[in-house]
């Protein structure tokens, strides 16, 4: 699953925290110019501890598909509770690093807590990636072809949550496209693009009308040979909520994860009125779009700045819409806050993909959801919509 999901950057500060346009003909093979996200260090981060008012105070993530935090040149702020201390674990998986931070007061209790998330993230990684041909993900494009396949708990949780915003978006979010991300994936490796015809041969083996989902007996079938998933538009959400709900259960109250942008936070951290978080812009070195506070909610933000192609002066994201087959026009991202990190997750990839008039008949629908989407055009003018209640500015002078 790496590489593959929708991940922009959304910059966390203190205790870290597809419009579409018609696609004109291809040509066989046309005028690209490719960007990538750097690869993430495999290299192994141990656990470090700082005292509150130190370390973690004004530390910021730049979440990007391999981000990596680094603190900026800001004065940290003093906080009361000296008692408290904060805890931060960075590990390597699914070609980003994976990051968990909590305020706790016992080294025990917060390192077991963390072994065991990191664990449970390792564990699903494994399920729901569709770049390792023996994962249970995977092994699906055969063996649910010609019967219903039984799967695991874990597969079929995220199966229901792909059907579910499926209909939400009217198609515009669609795990079942693993035929288009392979092909596109295959051809940026060589910096170049597919054919059209191959592009419309992928289409035809991609979409969830293909897919049956039977809940008595928790199988899936694919009605159709050639289909497969990826999970890149909800898979990391999912599996931060799972890592999430076990530091929780290990009494730790005040916590985030955070795992290419897919973040979720517990508990303002102490002094705060909740976790400070910056949008960040559209394009490298811009300013950030807004910086917000969160407390007890998820944010996800998806778009094209470190992953995208440039085919004949028009920039393309590597969100795909499934009606044509092709990248979404950008530069574009979509910033979504909600509840839960695999509804971020998967509404933000769909929120660059749908056009505003169903944007807002969404957010009627689950009014807890809200969100922030800028564009830019060729022209170099920059759009932002806000949908439902999405957090004010805050004041960091005052706040």
């Amino acid at each position: 699953m790496p590489q593959v999901a929708v991940a922009l950057s959304v910059m966390l500060i203190v205790l870290l925290s597809q419009i579409v346009i018609p696609i004109p003909h291809q040509p066989k093979r046309a005028s690209v110019r490719f960007r990538q996200e750097p690869r993430a260090s495999a290299q192994r981060l141990i656990l470090r501890k700082d005292h509150v008012g130190l370390n973690f105070q004004f530390l910021r993530l730049v979440s990007t598909a391999a981000g990596v935090a680094q603190p900026p040149n800001e004065s940290p702020a003093e906080t009361k509770e000296s008692s408290l201390v904060g805890f931060q674990y960075r590990f390597a998986a699914m070609g980003t690093m994976v990051e968990f931070k909590a305020f706790g007061d016992s080294e025990s209790q917060v390192t077991e807590a963390f072994k065991e998330a990191e664990k449970k993230v390792l564990e699903l990684a494994a399920i729901l990636t569709d770049y390792d041909p023996k994962s249970e993900t995977r092994q699906l494009a055969t063996s649910a072809t010609s019967e219903p396949k039984p799967v695991s708990d874990s597969l079929w949780q995220v199966l229901q949550a792909s059907e579910d915003w499926y209909r939400r978006t009217d198609g515009a979010f669609d795990a079942s496209l693993g035929s288009l991300t392979k092909l596109w994936r295959k051809y940026r490796r060589s910096s170049k693009v597919p054919t059209e015809e191959e592009i419309l041969t992928a289409k035809k083996l991609s979409g969830w009308r293909y897919v049956q989902l039977y809940s008595t007996q928790q199988s899936v079938r694919l009605e159709k040979e050639g289909v497969s998933f990826d999970f890149g538009a909800i898979g990391k959400g999912y599996i931060v909520d799972a890592a999430f709900d076990l530091l929780r259960e290990h009494g730790l109250g005040c916590c985030l994860v955070n795992i290419s942008g897919n973040m979720r936070c517990g508990n303002a951290p102490p002094g705060r009125k909740g976790w400070r978080i910056q949008v960040s812009p559209l394009e490298e070195n811009g300013s950030p779009l807004r910086q917000i506070q969160l407390s007890n909610e998820s944010i996800a933000t998806s778009g094209d700045l470190w992953q995208f192609v440039v085919m004949e002066g028009v920039r393309r994201s590597h969100i795909l819409d499934p009606r044509t087959g092709y990248g979404v026009p950008g530069p574009i991202a979509a910033t979504v806050v909600s509840q839960n990190a695999t509804d971020a997750d998967a509404c933000a990839t769909a929120a660059c993909i749908m056009n505003p008039a169903d944007l807002e008949a969404l957010l009627a629908e689950f009014p807890r959801i809200s969100i922030l989407r800028a564009s830019k055009s060729s022209q170099g003018e920059v759009t932002t919509l806000e949908f439902g209640d999405f957090p004010k500015p805050m004041d960091v002078d005052r706040e």
